[in-house]
This record gives C-alpha cells, sequence and structure tokens, in this order.
C-alpha cells in the first residue's frame, strides 16, 4: 500500500468520537483495529525503509561516507515527515478501507483446541528427543574404555585395558581398578 498518498494528518488532531464508534459499533473496539492496523502499518514503513536503506550501507568504516551521503539523510527525513501509523490507521478507519469482524465462539474454542493440540506435540516431540540422548558416562567409565591410560600419571607405566562387553562389565572393572590404585598407594605409606 501507498502510505504516502495517503490524506492522514501529520498531527494530532481531535476525532470525533461518536464517528469512531459508528465504525465498529463500540469505541473500544474501533480503538483496538486501530491499533493493530497501525502495528502492521509500521511493520510495512520500517521493512520498505531498510530496503531502501541498505542500498547505502557500507561496511567499512569511513567518516567521508557519513557525511557526503545526502541522499540517505533525505530518504530517512521523507519517512520521519510521513504521518506516524496510528494516523494513518484512524484514517483508513475513518475511510471505510479496514475491515475486522469479532470471532465467533466456535471459531476462539476451535482455535484453543488447536493451540492446546500444538503444544502437546511440542511437549511430545522434546520427551521423545530426550529420551534419546544417551546418558553421560562416568569417570570410571570412561577410563575403563580407553586403550591406554597411566594411573601414576608416568606415561612408562601404561596399562592396556581390554575393551569391556557391557556396561556392568566396565563399572566392575573400573571398581577393581579404583581398589587396586588405593591398596598400592596404602603400600607406599
Amino acid at each position: 500500500m501507498d502510505y504516502k498518498k495517503n490524506n492522514a494528518p501529520t498531527s494530532i488532531i481531535t476525532r470525533d468520537c461518536g464517528e469512531l464508534e459508528s465504525k465498529t459499533g463500540n469505541l473500544y473496539e474501533t480503538v483496538v483495529v486501530a491499533s493493530r492496523r497501525a502495528n502492521q502499518i509500521g511493520v510495512d514503513l520500517k521493512n520498505e525503509l531498510n530496503k531502501k536503506l541498505e542500498e547505502f550501507a557500507s561496511y567499512t568504516d569511513n567518516l567521508e561516507e557519513i557525511f557526503e551521503n545526502r541522499e540517505q539523510i533525505e530518504i530517512s527525513k521523507f519517512y520521519e515527515r510521513l504521518p506516524k501509523p496510528t494516523l494513518l490507521a484512524l484514517q483508513e478507519i475513518l475511510e471505510n478501507r479496514v475491515n475486522s469482524r469479532i470471532p465467533s465462539e466456535e471459531e476462539v474454542e476451535q482455535e484453543r483446541k488447536v493451540q492446546e493440540a500444538k503444544e502437546e506435540a511440542e511437549f511430545t516431540s522434546q520427551i521423545i528427543i530426550n529420551t534419546n540422548v544417551e546418558p553421560e558416562k562416568s569417570f570410571d567409565e570412561i577410563i575403563a574404555e580407553s586403550t591406554d591410560f597411566a594411573p601414576s600419571g608416568n606415561p612408562e607405566t601404561a596399562i592396556k585395558s581390554e575393551e569391556p562387553k557391557s556396561k556392568k562389565e566396565t563399572k566392575a572393572k573400573g571398581k577393581k581398578e579404583t581398589k587396586a590404585k588405593k591398596s598400592k598407594k596404602d603400600e607406599e605409606d
């Protein structure tokens, strides 16, 4: 939509509440419609401005370009002079260019059910993802799975470990090695 050709005022003016109320039957409903439409217009204007300013984007820091880029400054000033999105939305409502409707109770209930189904599907998928994660290995399991390790920190005394066949064997082997280390340390003391 071309917001530049809209005949909305550029500053705040006094509005007739009766005229605004007549558009939807309820003044508060009109305010809600205007605010939602203003949000849409604001997003559109921002995207349009960003597209135009991307042409001038430079990825190097150069002070000369900042001061010499008059076109970019003119574009920015033009968008600053446009009427604000709220004023544009109110003008559209007064000109009957905005359609609004209140959803029925069935539509609201159906939307609520759809939302609950989406949330349940997300929760279920998170449970599936979490159950597929392997549990973290303990320090003893990591040591038992390694092929070479030096219990005393000396590489010359490295012990070759056998490949464990199950988790129970791995834990048992790790416990045996830990007991052997403790008994060796007790002998040294």
